[in-house]
């Protein structure tokens, strides 16, 4: 059976394209006489859809895309239809061209539908295409109201939806001939199209999973009054849940509930609620307990059943009612909670609970930004940010064991290339937010996913990408190859949420970073037999480390200054600039010893805050010796998030800061502090290092290299630690180890793997293996590292 073309034009209601916030309901009739065996719909909108058949939701998308790059789903939908007339409707939402800060939700609103029934012969010929087109009847939405404000610059606006409006539109019985007809925006698939592409969706639809709030954080009659606020907690209802119910018939009123699910979700709030004389009744939401309003409904007499059509990420909602009549009651109250659907995967214990809650955090942190794309952060803004997906990729490999999130959220930032080669920081919508060393990242991404996958298909689409941003690169040289001028205009030198990194010119992070781009490029090339590309940028990174090493290092010293600008070397010395120099290859052994011996773990330089910038920081540690350093930020740093009731990692933090605080704009976590306009993030997935990292250092399961079918068994044994046991998933089965501490002292080692993988075992001592069936077990010995003493800040080199 083929699918046909495209025959659906993309349609809107007629006369709201100038304006934002519009919600649209378009709908078809049709009949089906014969038999069928399967039907599909192919449909898309800018920028949400919910499709109904026949009154039953049958759908929600699309997944977030640029608009050159059109995302569109399919939908089996042959059981929901029947012999006789039948209805395919869809309600669409556009955000419009109100300005958003990351440039994401533009563009006109339009959406595209195509229902394909084929036969029940051997041939399974298509019967009958019902399109989008000028015949299908448009209207704009009467339920939600207009006018209403935005919550943030990062995101949408509020709903205030009249529950009374709802009229069946969705139905096959309903009568639609006052409707106007659709207005026809474009053709499907044409080049002057606003969306000239329609890409089918690449990855699984999200997983769905209903979930009840867990406790009541508060219950406040406000001169109403409420009871069993606690009925719709989460719960045995072996016996059925009883209603909770709210009175605001007291003039002035306003009985509130505050629920807690436990820790951040994602989804769709849904509540059943019988109003007897109808009323108000309002949503609140937060990370935190700083609630906003969201989402306001006018309720009709009876039945309502109530959710937002966009979606929310919260840990805490408040439901408020406000002139009732007669008291209502709650029926229901779940959220459809939406995520990607990862599979079970690896998991890590050890004789630390600590560590241990700190991985499972990571994990599902990682798991509520996994969605369509990998988020930065659900709550603000949902954006694709390119340096929050490398690390978040990273667990996905050493838990998940799917790499498909991982894989489209990289394509998706090379499409939305620039001209000039350079990527943008955030998408998945072209926008101007370019930050030199994001650039790089996505590259080092790229090339892990390689190293991970051995998918060549992947790495063949990639690499024009990779050769237009080298040549960008290239062009941002100064005469001895340093990148220069980064902190011109429309560039953003972030390198990590810090004022104490000195950011002109010449920044020795950005170059520091570009010398591992050329060097990973350099690794691509040769991969794909493109040798003299490869050569090439072998050439290029040897000369600029030749020139970061003699220009903007520190003279006579191993540490490197922020940057250099026409003044000379700046006075601030950073552990991100050094970091970046010792993680990418610019340090050699011993000054990296040096740096970290005599700078870092003396505590002269500034503490760094950034959650994010740790993934280099750690990494570092492991990789040349300093495990129980690694271990011991570990533990302290995210296990002081959690002392502070953490339950998914924050975007940055600051220990140092009084204790009883949760980031906030008000609490100076960020360098937006006291900008109450930027909502701080309390689910960010570029914390989440310590997850991926526990697995693959200090367990010792290291499969970075599985699509070339090789695992690493490396672990770091500290003396902090009595025992630590765990496993990853690959492609070629599960890998497990374990090693603990004896009696005598020593800590022994195993490990456990699929005899179609290689391994090397650097650093265990007295190995033994044995084979049976199809596995290979290795055993071993494990030297103990032992942390350097905890010292107070000496020197402040910060300038």
């Amino acid at each position: 059976m083929n699918i046909d073309s495209w025959k659906a034009e993309w349609i809107w209601a007629e006369g709201t394209g100038n304006e934002n916030n519009i919600y649209v309901e378009a709908r078809q009739s049709f009949e089906l006489t014969v038999p069928f065996t399967k039907a599909l719909v192919r449909i898309s909108a800018n920028q949400s859809y919910k499709l109904y058949i026949n009154g039953i939701e049958a759908g929600r998308g699309p997944a977030p895309s640029d608009l050159l790059w059109m995302s569109f789903d399919t939908h089996d939908v042959a059981t929901l239809l029947r012999n006789g007339r039948n209805c395919i409707a869809v309600a669409a939402h556009n955000f419009g061209k109100d300005k958003i800060v990351t440039e994401q939700l533009q563009g006109p609103g339009g959406l595209i539908c195509q229902l394909d029934v084929y036969g029940a012969d051997d041939q399974g010929a298509n019967l009958l295409t019902v399109a989008s087109s000028s015949e299908w009847k448009c209207r704009r939405s009467p339920r939600w109201k207009t006018g209403v404000s935005r919550l943030h610059m990062w995101g949408g606006y509020r709903e205030l939806m009249d529950v009374s409006r709802e009229d069946g539109w969705e139905c096959e019985d309903y009568d639609d001939s006052s409707w106007p007809p659709a207005e026809v925006i474009a053709a499907a698939e044409q080049e002057n199209s606003p969306w000239p592409r329609l890409v089918a969706r690449d990855i699984p639809y999200l997983q769905e999973n209903l979930v009840s709030p867990v406790t009541v954080v508060s219950a406040e009659s406000l001169l109403g009054s409420i009871q069993t606020p606690e009925a719709q907690l989460a719960a045995d209802t072996a016996e059925g849940r009883g209603p909770v119910v709210m009175d605001a018939s007291i003039p002035g009123s306003f009985p509130q509930i505050t629920y807690d699910f436990g820790a951040e979700i994602v989804g769709y709030p849904e509540l059943e609620v019988i109003a007897d004389e109808g009323g108000v009744l309002q949503l609140f939401y937060g990370e935190s307990l700083e609630l906003d309003l969201r989402d306001t409904y006018l309720l009709r007499k009876g039945v309502n059943k109530i959710t937002p059509f966009g979606r929310r990420a919260f840990r805490y909602l408040k439901v408020g009612v406000m002139a009732t009549p007669v008291p209502l009651r709650i029926c229901d109250l779940r959220v459809r909670f939406v995520h990607y659907p990862y599979k079970d995967g690896g998991h890590f214990r050890s004789s630390d609970d600590k560590l241990n809650r700190i991985w499972e955090v990571g994990r599902y942190t990682t798991m509520v930004n996994s969605q369509n794309h990998f988020e930065d952060c659900p709550y603000r803004e949902g954006a694709l940010w390119v340096a929050d997906s490398v690390v978040m990729a990273k667990v996905v490999y050493q838990t998940f064991n799917d790499a498909r999130l991982v894989r489209k959220s990289l394509l998706q930032a090379a499409k939305i290339q620039n001209d000039d080669g350079s990527i943008p920081g955030t998408g998945p919508q072209r926008n101007a937010y370019l930050l030199p060393d994001f650039c790089a990242h996505w590259l080092f991404g790229a090339a892990e996913y390689y190293d991970y996958t051995k998918d060549r298909a992947f790495l063949e689409e990639l690499w024009p990408y990779i050769v237009k941003l080298a040549a960008w690169f290239t062009e941002q040289e100064d005469d001895a190859g340093l990148f220069a001028n980064a902190d011109r205009d429309g560039m953003w030198c972030f390198i990590d949420w810090s004022d104490e990194i000195h950011r002109e010119d010449r920044v020795t992070a950005v170059s520091c970073f570009y010398y591992k781009f050329l060097h990973t490029a350099a690794a691509l090339a040769f991969e794909l037999g493109e040798e003299e590309s490869g050569n090439s940028f072998t050439h290029q990174a040897a000369e600029l480390r030749k020139s970061v090493r003699n220009l903007l290092r520190i003279p006579n010293t191993a540490i490197y200054a922020d940057c250099l600008n026409g003044d000379g070397l700046s006075s601030s010395i950073t552990a991100q600039t050094n970091f970046a120099a010792a993680w990418s290859g610019i340090m050699d052994e011993e000054e990296i010893s040096v740096f970290l011996q005599e700078y870092y773990l003396k505590g002269r330089l500034p503490q760094i805050r950034g959650a994010f910038f740790y993934h280099i920081v750690l990494e570092t540690l492991f990789r040349y010796g300093y495990a129980a350093d690694a271990v011991r930020i570990i533990r302290n740093y995210w296990g002081d998030m959690l002392d502070r009731g953490a339950t998914t990692w924050w975007e940055t933090f600051d220990p140092n800061l009084p204790f009883s605080t949760t980031p906030s704009p008000y609490l100076g976590h960020t360098p937006t502090y006291l900008e109450d306009a930027v909502p701080v993030s309390l689910c960010h997935g570029w914390g989440a290092s310590p997850t991926y990292l526990l697995n693959r250092e200090l367990l010792g399961i290291d499969i970075s290299k599985a699509g070339h079918g090789q695992v690493t068994l490396r672990p770091s044994a500290v003396a902090e630690v009595e025992w630590a046991e765990g496993s990853v998933v690959t492609r070629y089965g599960k890998i497990s180890a374990q090693w603990k501490r004896d009696v005598d002292g020593v800590y022994r080692f195993e490990a456990h793997l699929p005899a179609q993988m290689t391994w090397k075992a650097p650093g265990l001592r007295d190995i033994s293996v044995s084979t049976d069936q199809d596995r290979v077990h290795v055993r071993g010995t494990v030297p103990v590292h032992e942390a350097a003493p905890k010292r107070t800040p000496l020197v402040d080199c910060s300038g």
